[in-house]
């Protein structure tokens, strides 16, 4: 029987029903006005394997998994700046209703790539709105609520086990609610079950204290009892779950029924990606979508997930997502081939006892990094292939990855099978010229060809393989070769960072490669994880310049980190790194070769900046000396690099990065110089512009505190400034 981590006991604790034979299970499902991302769909993982365990143990299951669907997405709010995709949507006259349905279907086709069974029903909060206001009426009569302007609290010092799942029970206990304080709440840590609709607001119902909508915590609370009893055996989610969203189901569910609520609740940790917070303004909010299109298979992220403890962080990443599609693809294949060998009788002995390891494993605390492991063992033993198949398979009903679909899907057709003999045959004759013929042909067809011991075998690529033929990728600067140790042998180095928008790239390169004059110049292109045509374009461009070096990254690495491939790459005397909205008009090589000679000069350009505190930044600089250069257009001496170090990877987004690059030059004894007479355009910089107000503060925030975390304690970088106001304010900003 599965023994799994409890978040109210604090310890691993076996599964016991309330019920013999049945197990009652509620997952807090999707809210459904933005895209359930891969971390979402991590937890929903988790789930998927706590209820393949329990069914292998003999017990039956029944899941729920509800649909959030009302009080949290404010038509105000969107018009306000929200989800660009919501407001397509209500521009072109959908109603909220319409767009949930649209969210909701995407999640359950994301559910389905996963293999993740189907919850036995699908609540829609938005259906139960009488559940909800009967929950709320009976907290009311018996004393753990209260009406305040329409709205109704839960009374949290009413309930005296108040923070026992979270332990969040200080005196200085956050609010459970996503909101600012509330003056109407007799307690701070009270929260909302019932709110009175503002006026202007479609969603809502009537109810006896008006009309409203229901609080966030209630919805689950109402559908739980309503599908699960008032007591039910497993509730799971997310780890940022738990306080305020379980904490308060908790206390409002056993304050309406008089007794405990959930037995075991059951939390999945943080997915990180590329090691930090998942966010939508940061790029690194991945869509099993978004995988598919570049080319990995969804069950390679189910394997992934396998790999990693599911209460323990997950740092996502694409090179641990390619180490999972080939072990997966690795696994495929080896069922493939050994569904070809005759079945057999013996080594029962080793065959139950690699069952029984893999079951152990599995039900200590949901082991699957362990079962992984020891399905390797198993494969790599000397058992028979088709023993080892009839295990795989028996594994893959706790793993879920249709292995058993690899015999069909792997087994080429007839006339590759002709193919392949003919080969053999030219082979036998020594004729390998036509049998390499052959091989290209099947390979240009979509086949891999493997020539063995026991002869030659074809299979389909995989849509990743595939599209590794097309042009090779790297998933961080990581994986590229450092050329900073070595002499320079060109003049200078041109670098861009494409972030996308193939017109602006494209009059960005040839501004680079028509203006060099009489210098040897490279152009080193990032190409940062596009999908909008410009890695096709790249490619093109690449055939037609031999000056120009493509990089294709397979996801949005950041600014930071694509620059830094750059820079490690270079070759050139001197680097000119570049943004894709400025355009190169005239000689601007001779200028900066002249000014870098001066080796007290550690960043030229067109535009810079300058700062009387660090907190505003104005590009009033024309001539001369600078506080900061924006990073349309910057050079630098290559041999600086070492000095000063690569660009922070902290910083995802462009937004600030040119200044706290022109800092770490600063701190080196460089001056920064600006001469805007530079043969240079601006153009639309569609990075900024593509973003709406919330997204634009959002980043401009974040990655100004990374700035002034860092420098905002160094008045003494700046060319002017006030020294003693200057280091008060720094005490008062730290």
């Amino acid at each position: 029987m599965l023994r799994i981590y409890n978040t109210l006991a604090k310890r691993v604790e076996e599964i016991h029903p309330t019920t013999p034979g049945l197990i009652q299970m509620y997952t807090c499902g999707p809210t459904v006005y933005r895209d359930a991302h891969i971390g979402n769909m991590r937890t929903y993982l988790m789930a998927d394997w706590v209820r393949r365990s329990l069914v292998h143990s003999g017990l039956e299951v029944k899941h729920i998994k509800n649909i959030t669907d009302v009080g949290h997405m404010r038509q105000e709010l969107v018009e306000a700046g929200g989800d660009k995709m919501i407001m397509a949507a209500l521009a072109e006259g959908k109603t909220i209703q319409e767009i949930a349905s649209m969210y909701s279907e995407r999640f359950h086709r994301d559910e389905a790539r996963l293999n993740i069974l189907e919850a036995h029903e699908f609540p829609w909060a938005s259906h139960h709105i009488p559940e909800m206001l009967t929950m709320v009426e009976t907290l009311v009569k018996n004393g753990h609520a209260y009406e305040k302007g329409g709205n109704l609290y839960f009374d949290v010092p009413s309930f005296q086990d108040y923070g026992k799942l979270s332990r969040n029970t200080g005196a200085d206990l956050l609010e459970g609610v996503r909101s600012e304080a509330d003056p109407l709440k007799r307690d701070p840590r009270d929260f909302t079950l019932w709110k009175a609709a503002e006026e202007g607001r479609d969603v809502k119902w009537d109810s006896p204290w008006g009309p409203g909508f229901p609080g966030w915590h209630i919805e689950c609370s109402a559908m739980a009892s309503k599908y699960l009893g008032e007591s039910f055996d497993i509730h799971t989610g997310g780890i940022d779950n738990v306080f305020p969203h379980h904490e308060d189901e908790i206390a409002q569910s056993e304050a309406a029924f008089g007794h405990p609520h959930v037995n075991y609740w059951v939390h999945g940790q943080h997915l990180l990606a590329d090691g930090a917070k998942m966010a939508k303004s940061a790029g690194n909010v991945f869509l099993i979508e978004e995988l598919i299109e570049r080319g990995f298979s969804p069950l390679s992220f189910r394997y992934l997930c396998m790999t990693i403890m599911y209460r323990h962080r997950m740092n996502f990443t694409f090179t641990s997502l390619k180490a999972a599609e080939k072990a997966l693809t690795g696994l495929r294949q080896r069922i493939w081939l050994w569904s070809q060998e005759p079945e057999v009788n013996n080594h029962g002995t080793e065959v139950e006892e690699y069952r029984q390891r893999f079951w152990n494993t599995v039900e200590d605390d949901l082991d699957l990094p362990g079962a992984v492991a020891l399905t390797w063992e198993m494969v790599r033993s000397e058992l028979p292939g088709r023993a080892k198949m009839d295990l795989l398979l028996e594994f893959d009903q706790m793993f879920g990855l249709d292995l058993d679909r690899a015999p069909a899907e792997l087994s080429p057709a007839a006339e590759v099978s002709a193919a392949l003999k003919t080969r053999a045959g030219h082979r036998e004759k020594s004729d390998y010229a036509t049998a390499d013929s052959l091989r290209g042909q099947l390979a240009s067809d979509g086949y891999l060809v493997e020539d063995t011991l026991n002869g030659t075998r074809a299979r389909p690529k995989t849509p990743l393989e595939l599209k590794h033929e097309k042009w090779a990728s790297v998933s961080s600067a990581r994986e590229v070769e450092s050329y900073l140790d070595r002499p320079a042998d060109l003049d200078f180095t041109f670098i861009l960072n494409a972030y996308g928008y193939p017109s602006d790239v494209k009059r960005c390169i040839e501004g680079m490669l028509n203006h060099t004059g009489d210098h040897s110049v490279e152009a080193i292109v990032i190409d940062n994880g596009s999908t909008d045509g410009t890695g096709e374009l790249l490619e093109e461009m690449q055939e037609q310049h031999p000056a120009l070096r493509v990089i294709h990254c397979d996801h949005v690495i950041g600014d930071a980190a694509s620059k830094n491939i750059g820079l490690m790459q270079s070759r050139g005397r001197n680097i000119v790194v570049l943004d894709g909205s400025a355009e190169i008009t005239g000689n601007i090589l001779d200028p900066v070769s002249r000014t870098l000679e001066d080796p007290t000069v550690g960043i030229f350009g067109p535009w810079g900046l300058s700062t009387p505190d660090m907190q505003h930044f104005h590009e009033e600089v024309d001539e001369g000396d600078a506080d900061a250069m924006q990073a349309y257009c910057m050079a630098f001496r290559r041999e600086t690099v070492n000095t000063v170090g690569l660009m922070r990877e902290c910083f995802r987004f462009y937004r600030n990065l040119d200044i706290d690059y022109c800092f770490q030059f600063k701190d080196k004894g460089f001056r920064v110089v600006a001469d805007s007479s530079l043969p240079l355009v601006r153009h639309e910089h569609r990075q900024w512009t593509e973003l709406d107000d919330n997204q634009r503060d959002e980043l401009s925030r974040k990655n100004f505190g990374r700035f002034l975390k860092r420098w905002g304690n160094r008045p003494d970088l700046l060319l002017a400034a006030d020294a003693v106001g200057f280091e008060n304010q720094a005490r008062y900003h730290h």
